[in-house]
């Protein structure tokens, strides 16, 4: 445990960075910014999804829910198919974006709700759900909050962890245990000092 977040294992390969922010000149901006610049430095093979600057649609049409629970795992939609391919070749992602109500954006969610299929992501067995990504194993979850670290991990009830990363990412990419998971915060995040910042991009770029 450290004062951003917590963390788990490790190995690399591809990264797939999910981005989420509407504001170039935001502090998450400035954190994908940092971390991008670091992995081509370090010749690192990487992808970037940028949400909102593809116009990703969170809504799932009429089609895809129709289609939802025949366990083809595919969509019409070129752009899906896009993520779906980054996702086939991942084994460490990362998702970056503010926590918004204690939680993930609702696009956030979206991706995976469209992106990971049924017969892509995950697929419906007699006991409940079996994951298909399990070559991602690494999960690293960078997001910045207004409020400190300590109250989303306490009163908060630690929505990133527990609901996020354990009920929607681990049910893609297979179980918390054994996998190298980190979720590293930048609380106070309203009007946060450069020494701040700084630090945290520097605990950031530890884990690549």
């Amino acid at each position: 445990m450290n004062n951003y977040g917590y963390q788990r294992k490790r190995d690399n390969k591809m990264i797939t960075i999910v981005y989420a922010h509407q504001l170039e000149d935001s502090l998450n901006a400035a954190i994908r910014n940092a971390l991008v610049e670091h992995l081509r430095s370090n010749n690192q093979p990487h992808h970037v999804i940028d949400l909102y600057k593809d116009e990703f649609q969170p809504a799932m049409t009429a089609e895809e829910r129709r289609t939802f629970f025949t366990g083809t795992g595919e969509s019409r939609d070129p752009l899906v198919k896009q993520y779906q391919n980054m996702l086939s070749e991942t084994s460490h992602l990362v998702c970056i974006f503010p926590i918004w109500f204690n939680g993930e954006p609702s696009i956030v969610k979206a991706f995976f709700e469209r992106t990971c299929l049924p017969g892509f992501g995950y697929a419906y067995v007699e006991n409940g759900l079996k994951p298909l990504l399990t070559h991602i194993n690494r999960i690293t979850v960078l997001t910045t909050s207004g409020a400190p670290t300590e109250i989303l991990m306490g009163p908060f009830g630690n929505m990133i962890e527990n609901q996020f990363i354990n009920n929607l990412v681990c049910n893609m990419a297979g179980p918390a245990d054994g996998k190298d998971i980190a979720w590293l915060n930048l609380g106070n995040a309203l009007s946060p000092s450069k020494e701040a910042l700084n630090a945290y991009i520097a605990k950031t770029k530890e884990r690549f």
